[in-house]
C-alpha cells in the first residue's frame, strides 16, 4: 500500500472509527498493546486536542455549560463537523450553529458562541490602518457631506435575540462573587432564555483587544448607512426621521468622532 494511502485510510480511521476499520489490518495486533488499543489511542488523542482547541476558542461558553457538558458537546460537534483545516484555530467555526441546531432550547448557549467567535475573529482581522479627527482636517467643510468611510476589517455586526453580552458579563465575573450572588445569576439565566430581547451588538479591535458595545437603533441604522458605502451627508439624512436638521448633523458628528475614536475607521475619501 502506497504512503499517501495508509496516511488517508489513518485519517479517515480518526474520524470515524466505524468507516476506518480496514486500517486496522496494517497495526501490530500482539497480546502486550493490541490493535485496537493502539489505534484508540490516538482515536482519543485526536478528539482531546480538538476539545482543547475549542475550549481556548470558547472559554465563556465553557464556563456556562460545565465542563461535562461542553466535553460532550464538542464530541458531538467533532463528529458532526469533521475539521477541514490545517489551522486549529478554525475548528469550531460551525459551534454556534450546531449549538442552535442541538440545544434549541438553551439558545444562550448559541449566542454565546456567536459571540465569542466574533470576538475571536475581530483580534485576528486583517491589519489595516486606522484613522483619527486628524484625518478629516484635510477636507474642505464644503465636502464634508460627500465624505465617505472604510470600515476597519475587524467590524461586525450581530443580531442577538437574548442578552448575550450581559451573560457574557456575569461570567466574566464568575470567580468573583459570593454563592448567594451566583445563584441569583442562575436564576437570571433561567430567566433570559425565556426572554427574547432583541439588540444588535457590535464588535471590533481597537490596538490588540477585541471590544464591543450594544447598538441602539439610531446609530445602529448610521454604522449601516456607512457600511454601505453612503455619504456623511447621507448619514445626515438617514438622522433626520427622528432629529430636525441641526440635531441630526451634531448627533452624526458625534458617532462619527466617536467611530473614530474607537478606531473603527481605516479610510476617508470624499465621492466625486
Amino acid at each position: 500500500m502506497r504512503l499517501a494511502q495508509l496516511q488517508n485510510d489513518f485519517q479517515v480511521y480518526l474520524q470515524d472509527s466505524m468507516q476506518g476499520t480496514s486500517f486496522k489490518e496494517h497495526i501490530v495486533n500482539d497480546k502486550q498493546v493490541g490493535a485496537s488499543k493502539r489505534l484508540g489511542i490516538y482515536y482519543d488523542a485526536y478528539r482531546l486536542r480538538i476539545i482543547d482547541a475549542l475550549a481556548s476558542a470558547y472559554p465563556k461558553l465553557n464556563m456556562f455549560l460545565g465542563d461535562a457538558q461542553f466535553n460532550q458537546i464538542a464530541r458531538n460537534y467533532i463528529d458532526a463537523y469533521p475539521s477541514t483545516y490545517r489551522n486549529m484555530r478554525w475548528v469550531g467555526d460551525q459551534m454556534a450553529l450546531h449549538l442552535h441546531k442541538t440545544h434549541s432550547k438553551q439558545p444562550l448557549a448559541s449566542e454565546l458562541a456567536s459571540f465569542e467567535w466574533a470576538l475571536g475573529l475581530a483580534f485576528d482581522a486583517q491589519d489595516a490602518p486606522v484613522i483619527g479627527l486628524q484625518a478629516l482636517t484635510n477636507i474642505a467643510p464644503e465636502q464634508w457631506e460627500h465624505m465617505c468611510f472604510t470600515m476597519h476589517p475587524s467590524v461586525q455586526m450581530l443580531n442577538f435575540q437574548y442578552p448575550v453580552t450581559k451573560l457574557w458579563q456575569i461570567l466574566d465575573a464568575q470567580e468573583l462573587i459570593t454563592k448567594q450572588a451566583k445563584a441569583k445569576q442562575a436564576a437570571w439565566i433561567k430567566q433570559a432564555n425565556q426572554s427574547p430581547t432583541a439588540k444588535v451588538c457590535l464588535v471590533w479591535r481597537k490596538a490588540l483587544s477585541a471590544y464591543y458595545k450594544t447598538l441602539d437603533s439610531n446609530e445602529l441604522q448610521c454604522l449601516q448607512t456607512v457600511v454601505a458605502g453612503q455619504s456623511f451627508g447621507d448619514l445626515c439624512l438617514s438622522l433626520q426621521a427622528q432629529l430636525d436638521e441641526q440635531a441630526a448633523m451634531q448627533q452624526a458628528a458625534q458617532y462619527l468622532s466617536t467611530w473614530l475614536n474607537d478606531e473603527l475607521i481605516s479610510a476617508v475619501h470624499v465621492k466625486a
